[in-house]
């Protein structure tokens, strides 16, 4: 028990040390003036603990073809973690920029909640106890150029255009126990996705007060894609620079809509996120 925590405490130390966030950049450490017009970088290590969201297309012990709605939640996945690391890097020289956003989640067997299922005739009654249990390895991956429209004493404001990429290996068991014939039924379903969008969207940050240690960063995002799909991104917070760098925390939601006979019908991730800024 004892080495199982050590080790869940190292994989969040990692998730800590090695992610990245695109940050607005309102705030800049002691000395380095980002729009003097010389290249300069930023790192933002982060941890994102959102909900998850998933409307699946599978086969259930129901019978036949049926939507399922499952909603995971960090106090069952943390303690399943296999691997995780998010980040997001930097480069900008004068008004001009480009960053890249990484996010990979790796846990299995961790026990979801059915929120729905639905058929052909619509919402249909569970049986007394339905468990789900969801092995997910999800890339998020976000490549962006953008340009400063704005820049004064009230904060920054960012347009920008890329692609963002999710890969997505699901696999979900369902077992359903209870009375007249669903007793012991099960099954499950796994398949791969791969998505690419084009996304634009603005970011930028607000300052607030006189000093301008304390800012509101912001993001928002949309898309659209293969499978006919589209997707948004938004997160907003509260950050304070510090003389070594930023601190923010914010909230993320990330949501993905696909039409078709994909397993995946929607996915959205929703939850905090705290990540520290630096900059050279």
């Amino acid at each position: 028990m004892l080495r199982k925590k050590v080790l869940r405490a190292g994989r969040w130390a990692l998730i800590a040390g090695a992610g990245i966030l695109v940050s607005g950049g309102a705030a800049s450490a002691a000395g380095v003036d980002m729009y003097d017009g010389q290249w300069h970088y930023s790192l933002t290590p982060y941890a994102w603990f959102p909900n998850i969201y998933q409307t699946l297309q599978l086969d259930t012990p129901l019978g036949g073809g049926k939507t399922v709605n499952v909603e995971v939640k960090p106090d069952s996945y943390l303690s399943n973690l296999d691997f995780a690391l998010m980040g997001t890097f930097e480069a900008r020289k004068g008004d001009w920029a480009l960053a890249m956003d990484l996010v990979y989640n790796d846990f299995s067997g961790q026990r979801g909640k059915i929120k729905t299922v639905q058929g052909p005739g619509g919402n249909e009654s569970l049986p007394v106890d339905t468990n789900v249990n969801v092995d997910l390895k999800a890339l998020i991956w976000e490549g962006i150029g953008s340009y400063t429209v704005a820049r004064n004493s009230a904060g920054t404001l960012d347009v920008f255009g890329g692609v963002r990429y999710l890969g997505l290996k699901a696999s979900t068991d369902l077992s359903f126990s209870g009375p007249e014939g669903v007793l012991g039924r099960s099954g499950g379903s796994s398949d791969k996705l791969n998505v690419w969008d084009g996304v634009v969207g603005v970011r930028g940050a607000v300052r607030l007060g006189g000093s301008g240690d304390w800012f509101v960063p912001y993001y928002l995002d949309i898309g659209a894609g293969n499978y006919s799909n589209w997707t948004w991104q938004g997160w907003t917070g509260i950050g304070y620079r510090f003389d070594w760098g930023d601190v923010e925390l914010v909230y993320r939601n990330l949501s993905y809509s696909t039409t078709g006979d994909e397993i995946l019908q929607d996915l959205r991730m929703a939850g905090p996120a705290l990540g520290a800024t630096f900059r050279w």
